[in-house]
């Protein structure tokens, strides 16, 4: 079990590392379309598309990440105000609501995705990228949410709110 427990841990690592890449690939795209634009009076057909989806795919990746390391935002109004023990029951219900929402993510997002599969769906640039492409990065994101929220539930740490990582 610590293995898979490690193994899962490492899996949404890697995953923030990938969205990272993707948020500097992004920069690049939109350096380069500046320049092609700006001084040669050339823009580029695939830049702004390709960085849309980059920054999407980075969201939906990094999401994992930020909940297993208390980076996204809490509101911890109610939570600095209560004991111990009921910080402990709201991180419960909390990580528990988590995961329900993940799972309702990833259904959904795998049947848009098999929808979008079926219908041949392209974008309407001249790129004609396949949607399912990009889609998916919205199941792959909520299975990295399903299991982190999982972590979260085994761990049963308590954010105590308004500390810094």
């Amino acid at each position: 079990m610590n293995t898979l427990y490690k193994f899962s841990d490492l899996l949404i690592k890697y995953a923030a590392y990938l969205a990272g890449i993707l948020i500097f690939a992004t920069t690049l795209m939109t350096f380069y379309e500046v320049l092609s634009r700006s001084f040669f009076g050339m823009p580029t057909a695939w830049a702004t598309e390709l960085s849309t989806y980059a920054i999407i795919g980075s969201c939906f990746l990094g999401t994992a990440y930020a909940v297993r390391t208390y980076a996204h935002i809490t509101v911890d109004l109610l939570v600095n105000r209560v004991n111990n023990v009921t910080r402990k029951v709201f991180a419960y219900i909390c990580n528990a609501l988590g995961l329900l929402f993940s799972v309702i993510l990833t259904g959904y997002g795998f049947s848009h995705i098999s929808l979008t599969f079926e219908l041949g769906t392209t974008s309407t640039s001249l790129l004609r990228i396949p949607m399912y492409l990009p889609e998916l990065f919205i199941p792959i994101g909520g299975v990295l949410l399903i299991i982190a929220f999982i972590l979260q539930l085994v761990d049963g740490d308590v954010h105590k709110g308004g500390d810094s990582l």
